[in-house]
C-alpha cells in the first residue's frame, strides 16, 4: 500500500449536476444513492443496474468526473478486453480522463489457469486495488462464481477502496451458472427507465420489447421489423442480410471493425457466415490467414507452461506475421498477433495435420478411460494448439459486453435454443429471450434480422 494514500474523507463535496443535461428522475434517484455509499466509510460495494438505454454510463460518467475535479483515483474493469475496450471509448467521447482501464482479472492480479480440462483463478501477482480510490466494475452480469469469490473480499473494512459495480440484469447468465451473484449486492440503485434521448428511437423501442419478454413474458419473443427514417430493426431474408454484410464489411472493416458483426446462437451457424463473408472479403483463392487479418479465438490459448491461459476465450486478435513451422511434432501456422497493442506468438495446427490430431485424441481419450490418471494428458493434447477463426460473425455469448454500429441477428438460429430438451421450458424460454435482448442490444444504429418463424437448414 502506498504511504501517500488517504482513505477518504467523509465530507465529499456534493455533486453538481449539469442541469442542461436531461437527467431522469430515476438518474437524479442514483446519483444521490450513490452520493451517499461514498460518504459510508463501512460500505464497500455498491449496485448500478439498469437495462439498455436506462443511462447507467451516464450516471457513472457524471459521477467520475465529479470525483475526478477532487482528486479520487479511478479504476474502470470489465471482465473482458473488449468490454474495457468499450469502457475505453466512452470515456473518450465524454472527456473523461485520467481514469485507469484494465480487467477485473488485471485489476485483481489474477490469471486463469488450466488444470485437468478446468479453468481456475489463480494469484499472479499483486493486486492494484488499494492505488484506487474508487473502483468501477461494469458488465458484472458476465461473472461468475469464482471472480465473485475474489471481489467479495474487497468487501473489507481494512481496504479504503469503493467498489461500483454496473450490470444490466436482463443480459445472459454466466456460462454454465444461474444469475451473476454480483446481482445479490444489497445497496443498489435500479434504472428502469429509458432515458429522453432514446425515447422515439425505433431500435430503443424493439430493445425494450425483447427486455419485456425477458423480465414479464411468458412467451417466446417473435422479431418484427420497426424502423423510421433508415434506422431500427430490418426482417430481411438470409440472402439480403448476407449481401448486406459482404457489402458494408468490405467497405468499412478494415478502418472501422465494429461498423457490422452477425450474431448466431450455434457455432455452426456462426462458421457458416464467417466461411461465406470471409471468401467475399478476401477472395476465394486466400490462404489460411492474411496479414492484418483479424480472427476471434474460440477457446483459452495455454502458453507454453502448458498452465497459463495468455489469450482467453472470445478476444479479438489481428495477425501480424504468419510462417510455417513445427511445434509439439505437428505441422502449424505460427502466427504474431496483436492484442490492444501487446504483441505475442501462438501456433495454430496445419489443416493437413487434423486428422493425424484426432486419431491421437481419440487414442488418449481411450487411455484415460482405462486410467483416469492419464486424463490430464488428454486435456493437455487439446489445448496444444490455438482456435481462431473469423470474427464477421460471432455467437451471441461472444457479443456479450461488444457494441457494434449495426448488426445483423439470425434469430432462426436462436429457435433452436428451444428446442434443447434436457431442461425446463421455462429454463429454455428465459435463455431464448435473454438471447434476442443482448443481440439487440449490441446495435447502436440499425438491426437486420432473419426470421421465419421456423429454423431453416442451411
Amino acid at each position: 500500500m502506498s504511504s501517500t494514500f488517504k482513505p477518504f474523507a467523509p465530507s465529499l463535496p456534493a455533486l453538481q449536476l449539469d442541469r442542461t443535461f436531461p437527467f431522469s428522475t430515476q438518474q437524479h434517484l442514483a446519483l444521490a444513492a450513490i452520493e451517499q455509499f461514498l460518504n459510508m466509510p463501512e460500505r464497500k460495494l455498491f449496485l448500478l443496474k439498469g437495462f439498455a438505454g436506462t443511462g447507467k454510463s451516464t450516471v457513472l460518467c457524471l459521477l467520475m468526473q465529479h470525483l475526478r475535479q477532487h482528486g479520487w483515483r479511478i479504476a474502470m474493469t470489465a471482465p473482458t478486453n473488449k468490454a474495457v475496450n468499450v469502457l475505453r471509448q466512452m470515456a473518450a467521447q465524454v472527456q473523461l480522463q485520467g481514469v485507469d482501464f484494465m480487467t477485473i482479472h488485471q485489476l485483481l492480479g489474477l490469471s486463469l489457469k488450466s488444470s485437468g480440462g478446468e479453468k481456475r483463478l489463480e494469484p499472479t501477482g499483486q493486486p492494484l486495488t488499494r492505488l484506487y480510490h474508487l473502483v468501477v466494475i461494469d458488465e458484472c452480469s458476465m461473472i461468475g462464481t469464482a471472480l465473485w469469490a475474489e471481489i467479495a473480499k474487497l468487501d473489507s473494512p481494512l481496504l479504503p477502496t469503493k467498489i461500483v459495480l454496473m450490470g444490466d440484469p436482463a443480459q445472459l447468465n454466466p456460462v454454465g451458472e444461474a444469475k451473476s451473484p454480483s446481482f445479490r449486492v444489497p445497496l443498489a440503485a435500479t434504472l428502469t427507465q429509458v432515458v429522453r434521448q432514446h425515447q422515439g428511437s425505433p431500435l430503443a423501442e424493439y430493445i425494450a420489447d425483447c427486455r419485456r419478454s425477458v423480465t414479464r413474458s411468458q412467451a417466446p419473443f417473435q422479431p418484427y421489423s420497426h424502423h423510421r427514417q433508415g434506422q431500427g430493426v430490418f426482417r430481411v431474408s438470409q440472402a439480403k442480410l448476407l449481401d448486406y454484410a459482404c457489402h458494408t464489411i468490405a467497405r468499412q472493416f478494415e478502418q472501422a471493425p465494429d461498423c457490422f458483426r452477425i450474431l448466431c446462437f450455434t457455432n455452426r451457424q456462426v462458421d457458416y457466415y464467417n466461411q461465406i463473408v470471409r471468401q467475399a472479403y478476401y477472395g476465394t483463392a486466400a490462404p489460411r490467414f492474411v496479414v492484418g487479418e483479424r480472427l476471434i479465438t474460440r477457446d483459452p490459448i495455454i502458453g507454453a507452461d502448458k498452465k497459463t491461459i495468455v489469450v482467453p476465450t472470445a478476444t479479438e486478435i489481428v495477425v501480424q506475421g504468419v510462417e510455417l513451422d513445427d511445434y509439439c511434432g505437428y505441422s502449424v501456422w505460427r502466427l504474431q498477433i496483436e492484442i490492444d497493442r501487446d504483441s505475442k506468438q501462438i501456433y495454430v495446427l496445419h489443416e493437413s495435420e487434423q486428422d493425424r490430431f484426432d486419431r491421437e485424441t481419440i487414442r488418449l481419450q481411450a487411455a484415460a478411460k482405462r486410467n483416469p490418471y492419464l486424463w490430464h494428458v488428454y486435456y493437455k493434447h487439446l489445448e496444444t494448439f490455438a482456435q481462431v477463426r473469423p470474427c464477421f460473425a460471432l455467437t451471441i455469448h461472444n457479443a456479450q459486453g461488444s457494441t457494434f454500429a449495426e448488426v445483423g441477428i439470425d434469430a432462426n438460429d436462436i429457435l433452436k435454443r428451444l428446442a434443447h430438451t434436457n431442461e425446463d421450458r421455462s429454463s429454455r424460454l428465459k435463455e431464448y429471450n435473454r438471447l434476442h435482448y443482448v443481440a439487440a442490444s449490441r446495435a447502436q444504429r440499425r438491426v437486420l434480422v432473419v426470421y421465419s418463424r421456423r429454423p431453416v437448414a442451411n
